[in-house]
């Protein structure tokens, strides 16, 4: 998942900036480290696929590796491209050919780099399995979710082998997800939405927490991401004629201008705006909410509203991100060769986050506005072309929400807006309905392991997880009827 500040891979934001921390479903001792008969296949599974690095660029070994085993479980396996680094595999139940309506599961095989692997408690590509975990780079973002896909298809296998099913099933495999897509599922949802006939595709995106302190009562809620920001990566960069020496700089040295820019622009509150899919997130929340802080959530266009996003963000920035277009500094670079020696060219790097509708224009001349340097250019790194409309809830919304409830007693489930960027995206703009959900539950210590040191998936998030999917895959498969 691309740049995921604190939240990535399905945790559901304003439920981790106003939850409390909590041990969510911790195996304990149950399953020792040296006890293998105790780990299931999954676990095991998804420590071999941790064990094949696959940081983005270089992602070929692994998908060979999780296309055999797709194969063997008895998927037929269509190779989308087959490149370096460009790598896409589909695994479906029933040849792409037989033209049925396609309920798919996509999963990305890249991974962020592990830097420096002496911080990490456990070899970051070995797939230890300690402490009822699975650690390794990957584990949560985004390996650990296509085992939970993997294992669900599989359970449906003696179903189609019984009697013809009204949807085929497909784990859809891509390349370069942290890096924008462009290698991955742009090239299948453009190329290829024909081929896949989906009814459905699901993805990384939402997942569950509890303890939400603006209730009294204990509730779980499950978010699934109807959809996503958009990212724009930007180089602001000042550029001079002549740098010279500090003992004689002038007012235009453009270091100085550079910082009283950057100063202007990271101390800007970015203004609040209510799109479609937070005013659908609020709602559901706020009816599960209940009382007087859920009427307010209710009516997220009110005055009432915008005061109470502004009070709680003071604590939880982490909450403006449903709400605001989101800019963070990356790093900066200088070309100056010496510590006396001025700079002539000197540049910021932003990842910014854009809510569904605003384009890099209006962020770019937005930022422009603020620095308001004329000595300053704007560069754009990586754009994706705008996240576009959301997914209405609608069918099979429904019967994943279903599946969340059979599996998670008393559990509610809303849908949401995700604050970062997915693959998601790239169906969606094909007009296909596209969810986000990793169906687990999450806490602070996963969520603040993602793109960090320890990564890890506790043993039961993979459990559960299948039994949610299977649950979802047998309910649709059992009905009459298909889309």
């Amino acid at each position: 998942m691309t740049g995921l500040s604190k939240f990535l891979t399905g945790t559901l934001v304003l439920l981790v900036v106003l939850y409390t921390p909590a041990d969510l479903f911790a195996l304990g001792s149950g399953v020792g480290q040296n006890d293998t008969s105790k780990i299931p296949e999954a676990a095991h599974f998804l420590s071999e696929y941790i064990a094949i690095p696959s940081v983005s660029g270089n992602e070929n070994e692994a998908a060979y590796f999780l296309a055999h085993k797709c194969e063997e479980a008895g998927l037929i396996v269509h190779f989308i491209t087959d490149n370096p680094g460009s790598v896409n595999f589909a695994a479906s139940i029933y040849p792409l050919s037989s033209g049925k309506p396609n309920i798919i599961f996509q999963n990305h095989i890249d991974v962020v780099p592990a830097g420096d692997s002496t911080l990490w408690r456990f070899p970051p590509f070995e797939g230890k399995i300690a402490d009822g975990r699975v650690w390794g780079r990957g584990a949560l973002d985004n390996k650990g979710l296509a085992v939970v896909q993997f294992f669900a298809i599989k359970s449906i296998l003696d179903m189609a082998k019984e009697r013809e099913l009204p949807y085929n099933v497909t784990l859809l495999s891509v390349s370069g997800e942290e890096t924008s897509g462009s290698t991955g599922a742009a090239i299948v949802a453009k190329k290829f939405k024909e081929v896949f006939n989906p009814a459905v595709v699901i993805g990384e995106g939402g997942s569950g927490m509890e303890d939400l302190s603006l209730t009294q009562k204990k509730m779980k809620i499950f978010g699934i991401s109807i959809a996503e920001k958009e990212h724009l990566w930007l180089k602001l960069v000042w550029r001079a004629e002549n740098a010279g020496h500090t003992s004689i700089t002038e007012e235009n040295n453009i270091t100085m201008m550079f910082v009283n820019g950057l100063n202007r622009l990271v101390n800007t509150r970015m203004p609040i705006t209510i799109t479609p899919e937070t005013e659908l997130m609020m709602q559901a929340l706020g009816k599960e909410v209940g009382g007087v802080t859920g009427k307010v959530m209710r009516k997220p266009h009110g005055k009432i509203f915008k005061r109470f996003v502004a009070k709680y963000s003071l604590d939880n920035p982490e909450l403006n991100d449903f709400f605001t277009n989101k800019i963070t500094l990356s790093g900066v670079s200088s070309n100056s060769g010496s510590i006396n020696q001025n700079s002539s060219e000197i540049a910021a790097y932003l990842d910014c986050r854009l809510l569904p509708g605003v384009t890099a224009d209006d962020m770019i001349n937005f930022i422009c506005g603020i620095v308001n340097d004329p000595e300053m250019n704007v560069e754009i790194i990586s754009y994706g072309k705008g996240s576009g409309k959301g997914t209405t809830p609608e069918y099979f919304f429904e019967k994943l929400s279903q599946a969340l409830k059979h599996e998670f007693k008393g559990a509610a489930v809303i849908p949401m807006l995700f604050p970062a960027s997915a693959d998601n995206v790239y169906f969606r703009r094909e007009g296909v309905p596209v969810y986000g959900l990793n169906p687990f539950m999450v806490d602070h210590e996963q969520i603040n392991a993602i793109h960090n040191y320890n990564e890890f998936i506790d043993i039961e998030d993979l459990e559960r997880g299948i039994k949610v999917y299977t649950f979802f895959l047998k309910d649709l498969l059992n009905q009459t009827h298909s889309f």
